[in-house]
Order: C-alpha cells, then structure tokens, then sequence
C-alpha cells in the first residue's frame, strides 16, 4: 500500500458532498512549504486535493477552516492535468487541532491545566534570549 503523510495548511473551505449512495464526502487542499529554496531563494509549495470519506467528513468541516494546520495520512495517486502532475490523498487518518473540543474529559482538562500554567492573565510575559534552553 502507498500511503503518505502530509504536513501543511488547508487551502480553501472544506466542502462536504454527499454520493449517490448517501455516503458523505469533504474535498479540501493542503498546502506544504518545500523545506529548500528554488535557484531564485523562493521556497516553493505542493499542493494536495484530500478527500475524507464516512462520517469524519463532517469533522473536519468543522475543525478545519482555510489557514488551518493539518496532519494527514492516507494513500495517494498523481495524476496530469493540463501539463502539470496533480497530487491527490485519500484520508485515512488526521489529527485534531489541539484548540478543539474533544470527547475525553480528562484530556480536557490536562489542556487547560497546562494552560493555566503558563497564563499570565493576558499581560505580556518577557523573555531574554539567556531565558531560552537553545
């Protein structure tokens, strides 16, 4: 099986589709940041067309919006169009923002936990660079 994982932001608005059979599915893009520059300096960007299919499609329609981070794993396929290879991945598994509101309390509750540690009741919080472990 060839699967892949991806990294990177949501390019447009999950839209969520329903098939023939009833079956859900949310398309979106995904767009990584090439970790080395061009001949230019310019760092380049892939784009990825996602699909996810069943009842998770309605999760990320709710979790993810344009700019969104997103980790997904899932088998792809490249296909050409118009001259140029197109990258499509076909979801099997994605993470949760770690700003959503999950299912399991107690993983609430060691979020906010941890939050409220480091808060400093929204005042700004300074810090010189002998302060920073690297």
């Amino acid at each position: 099986m060839r699967q892949i994982t991806i990294s990177g932001n949501v390019g447009k608005e999950p839209t969520v589709n329903n098939t023939q059979s009833g079956m859900q599915v949310a398309n979106f893009s995904v767009a990584v940041r090439r970790n080395r520059p061009d001949n230019n300096g310019e760092y380049g960007t892939d784009w990825f067309r996602c699909s996810v299919w069943g009842k998770r499609a309605t999760t990320i329609e709710k979790f993810y919006h344009k700019g969104s981070h997103v980790t997904v794993t899932g088998d792809f396929e490249a296909s050409e169009y118009n001259g140029s290879t197109q990258l499509g991945v076909n979801v099997s598994d994605f993470d949760l923002p770690d700003n959503s509101n999950h299912d399991n309390a107690q993983s609430s509750n060691n979020s906010q936990t941890s939050q409220a540690k480091f808060s400093n009741q929204g005042t700004q919080i300074d810090v010189s660079d002998s302060d920073l472990p690297f």
